[in-house]
């Protein structure tokens, strides 16, 4: 990109920036609330991806530990073992190591999988490496994501699911995903791959009939959690190209935040994370993560819920006391 290129992103990046913290920055009560009092966890974050500097921002912005999910295994390990030693700053940190996925063109950080098979030999090597969980991504074939599952249990390990395209989120939580990850890609794009919507007006739709609800009862039912990342989405929106494709990234995004809050009423267990990465973007750690928790405020939960979600929530999902 050219010197005149970054200039422009820079400022239109700091007017999305003003208008993410109008938005959506958690409520003061809520970071003073009981569940704060030992600090935040992200559950959705991708350090490999952002760099050390983000380890120190987390710190920094309250953030004790992270779920990270999807980055290099070995250099996770070695940052994960000097914060424990007390030889660099940082949060602790449980990973899944490589993102698990179909063939696609950049393949950073991830590795293929394509067969059942391939799929019980990574999760073993995963294991070996002590993961704390294992991360999937959509272009990764339905009978290998299933495969994933199923010797992850054999490891004691959860599974956390960017859902594999054509498999709805119903799917994966009644063959024991431990969470599903984005209400965009996973929960919203559920009855598109269902074949029960042929648009997103008609997922949004299906979502917010009787058979909607039902399903969100079903997954409550599951056990299954959900990572909304609608900071993540809210980026996006702002992001946009166009007014028009603006106007209606947000749209979407308040459906989101409507679903996300059905999903908490319904008793679905939520996970706050933000799913920062590049570390040019506008997602700072630590920042991002009470951004979060103001937009599940916005979703309805109580300023304890919220934060809960926060850090808790996620202990609990990786069996931390």
């Amino acid at each position: 990109m050219s010197t005149r290129g970054r200039e422009g992103a820079k400022r239109k990046w700091s007017v999305a920036a003003l208008a993410i913290l109008s938005m959506g920055c958690a409520h003061p009560g809520a970071l003073s609330s009981p569940a704060f009092a030992s600090g935040l966890w992200d559950a959705h974050t991708h350090l490999s991806w952002a760099g050390a500097s983000a380890l120190d921002s987390l710190v920094s912005h309250g953030v004790v530990a992270v779920r990270d999910c999807g980055g290099d295994a070995i250099q996770l390990r070695a940052w994960r073992d000097s914060i424990r030693a007390g030889q660099r700053r940082g949060p602790r940190i449980y990973f899944s190591g490589p993102v698990l996925d179909g063939p696609k063109t950049n393949m950073r950080h991830r590795v293929l999988v394509t067969t059942p098979e391939r799929a019980a030999w990574v999760v073993d090597s995963l294991a070996g490496l002590g993961v704390s969980f294992i991360k999937t991504h959509n272009a990764i074939p339905a009978a290998a994501f299933f495969a994933v599952i199923r010797e992850a249990g054999r490891h004691h390990l959860k599974v956390a699911a960017h859902l594999p395209r054509g498999v709805p989120a119903w799917a994966a939580a009644d063959s024991g995903v431990g969470s599903l990850e984005h209400a965009a890609e996973s929960m919203l794009s559920s009855p598109l791959y269902a074949g029960l919507a042929t648009d997103i007006d008609g997922a949004m739709a299906w979502w917010r009939s009787l058979a909607g609800d039902s399903m969100l009862r079903h997954l409550a039912r599951t056990g299954v959690a959900v990572t909304p990342t609608l900071v993540a989405y809210q980026r996006f929106a702002l992001g946009a190209s166009t007014e028009e494709d603006r106007r209606g990234r947000l749209q979407v995004l308040d459906f989101l935040v409507e679903l996300t809050g059905r999903m908490h009423r319904a008793g679905i267990p939520l996970l706050a994370g933000s799913d920062f990465a590049a570390p040019d973007s506008l997602l700072l750690p630590g920042v991002s993560l009470q951004l979060e928790i103001g937009l599940l405020e916005r979703a309805g939960l109580s300023d304890e819920a919220a934060v809960a979600a926060g850090s808790t929530a996620v202990a609990k999902w990786l069996g931390v006391r």
